[in-house]
């Protein structure tokens, strides 16, 4: 209790306010997060919020925000550091870093696919969720909801023009990305009805020739703007652009191409790596756990060598699920073995409760797991929301380290601890989606901590943990490989068929994602880890005996979020403040 105490009076004194220069840095946050809020249809659902319009994605759009961000810069340069407290210089230095990240992309934006799975299915599935849970009133008036249908249509007009946009520079999607392209259009036109049609539940309110009004309106608006936009995209991927699309993959491919790749690197990981030291560090990792892999197999007894134990491991019934309430059973397991340990690692939890629930199936088909879905009004559990088809293909053997990156104390203990945290300013909350190395850095570093606190002691739970390590290492090998040094698709999934147990479907997809819809996205989950144990091997080495892991893990996450070159001088600050 007496290091908590000292923890605690520590944060709480970096808090401690000068007049002058906490109110002007309140302001620029102020000013900065209204703006940043209008584009971000999440975080009004998180907070209950109305979502009158949608984002614009054009060219204009992306320029006055540049100028935007300049004027913030300046405003930001502006304030005397020296009267102002350590989480304020926090706020500042992320705010800068956010603008000046913005400024210097804007050069890249026709490089940038927009259309794709892994970008378009979070935009779209965010915009679908408004219609999905919007609730009709009495006195609603029902030409907001047709006027945010029509924004849904423009969004859609607004990704064929940057299709044009990027054709006219040369740069077209890979022929391998648009079978899955073509695939999330057609199903989010299958399922307009279901999106934009309210079921009687949410019209109970309505009087009955009210709803019949409101039902037909709808299907007008579906009729004649949505199913037209959703058409028109699809048939000019059929047109003769399909002529000009490149048979290769990969950002080092198109004019600008190579710098564009590098932004994207510093932006996904907050370091300085080139794409050559990060594709080095990918193969010396995958080489030691493919090790690792084969010592496991041996002590269990096998020596028929990786594959025939892979195969092995597909036709045990104990790893294949028969139905998606075993895949939900199974990971909640793990998280009630874990449960008891929370405290011993943890000052506080987040107050959201945690579960699993099923991917919508539109999106199975071109999302390779699932992702993390953030509680709101209407829904106020965490989910980690899995990929649920094609069971038989889907080994359970890495479910533990998923779901500790997933859940507790992964993506649900950071992600709910920021929101929840009412010591920071709100902009503090909506930067964490823009760090992925801190995001997914932290998930896998929890996986990592979960681990090492024996919740992977079975020798199975023990390759799981190894195979799932293996996933991401294999991730620097093949995005640098792809996007920056010359490796085909097939070269790629050569690579990744030999050293891990993904499925031929998962390879597919996963490739696809390093090399068209993300690129330098996935460089973050094993970076960022190994950053994170970097801290706190550093922290344990300049405290010795006085310290605590709580302490390391306060660090973290009771300042939110952030990027890790950020969080490694708030780290060292509070080094120097238990020294004290």
């Amino acid at each position: 209790m007496k290091n908590i105490s000292i923890l605690l009076l520590i944060i709480a004194l970096s808090c401690i306010k000068t007049d002058s220069g906490s109110k002007e840095v309140s302001l620029i946050a102020d000013d900065l997060y209204s703006i940043m809020l209008e584009d971000r249809i999440d975080l009004k659902m998180k907070f209950g919020l109305p979502v009158t319009e949608f984002p614009d994605m054009d060219f204009h759009t992306a320029q006055q925000k540049v100028d935007e961000a300049k004027s913030f810069i300046q405003r930001i340069d502006a304030v005397d550091r020296k009267k102002i407290n350590h989480s304020d210089d926090l706020t500042l230095t992320m705010m800068r870093q956010y603008l000046q990240t913005m400024v210097d992309g804007l050069p890249h934006y026709w490089n940038g696919f927009s259309i794709t799975p892994y970008m378009f299915g979070w935009q779209g599935r965010s915009m679908q969720q408004v219609f999905l849970t919007y609730q009709f009133e009495p006195d609603d008036d029902l030409e907001s909801y047709l006027f945010l249908m029509d924004e849904y249509a423009d969004h859609l007009d607004q990704q064929l023009e940057k299709l044009k946009g990027q054709d006219d520079r040369g740069i077209r999607l890979p022929k391998p990305e648009l079978p899955l392209v073509i695939g999330l259009l057609n199903e989010y036109k299958n399922s307009s009805d279901a999106t934009f049609e309210p079921d009687l539940n949410r019209l109970k309110k309505i009087e009955p020739k009210a709803q019949e009004e409101i039902i037909s309106a709808i299907r007008e608006k579906i009729s004649t703007e949505i199913s037209p936009a959703l058409a028109k995209l699809v048939n000019f991927l059929h047109s003769d652009y399909q002529m000009r699309m490149p048979e290769d993959v990969g950002a080092y491919q198109y004019p600008g191409g190579e710098y564009y790749y590098n932004y994207m690197i510093k932006y996904h990981t907050n370091s300085g790596l080139t794409a050559k030291e990060i594709h080095e560090i990918g193969l010396r990792r995958v080489e030691e756990l493919y090790k690792e892999m084969a010592q496991i197999r041996g002590k269990l007894g096998f020596e028929k060598g990786q594959s025939a134990f892979h195969k092995k491991i597909m036709n045990d019934s104990y790893f294949i699920a028969k139905e998606p309430a075993d895949v939900e059973k199974r990971y909640m397991d793990y998280m009630e073995k874990i449960e008891p340990h929370i405290s011993t690692l943890f000052t506080s939890n987040p107050k959201a409760p945690y579960g699993v629930k099923r991917l919508d199936q539109a999106l199975e088909g071109a999302m390779t797991f699932g992702y993390y879905q953030v509680p709101t009004p209407d829904n106020e559990i965490g989910q980690y929301r899995y990929n649920g088809s094609d069971l038989k293909n889907r080994p359970m053997l890495w479910s533990g380290p998923l779901i500790y990156h997933e859940l507790a104390p992964g993506h649900h203990f950071q992600i709910n601890l920021n929101m929840e945290n009412e010591s920071i300013h709100k902009i503090r909350k909506d930067m964490r989606l823009y760090n992925a190395s801190i995001t997914e850095g932290w998930g896998n570093y929890a996986a990592f901590l979960a681990e090492e606190i024996g919740m992977l002691d079975e020798l199975l739970d023990q390759y799981g943990w190894v195979v799932f390590q293996m996933f991401f290492y294999n991730r620097l090998v093949l995005d640098t490989g792809m996007n920056a040094l010359g490796w085909s698709l097939e070269d790629a999934r050569a690579f990744m068929r030999k050293y891990t147990f993904a499925t031929e479907a998962e390879i597919q997809t996963e490739t696809l994602r390093y090399s068209v819809d993300m690129p330098g996205q996935a460089l973050a989950y094993a970076l960022g880890m190994d950053r994170l144990v970097l801290m706190r091997n550093n922290m344990k080495d300049q405290l010795g005996d006085q310290f605590d892991i709580r302490d390391f893990h306060d660090a973290v996450l009771r300042e939110g979020a952030m990027p890790l070159n950020i969080l490694e001088t708030h780290v060292e600050w509070t080094i120097n403040q238990l020294k004290r």
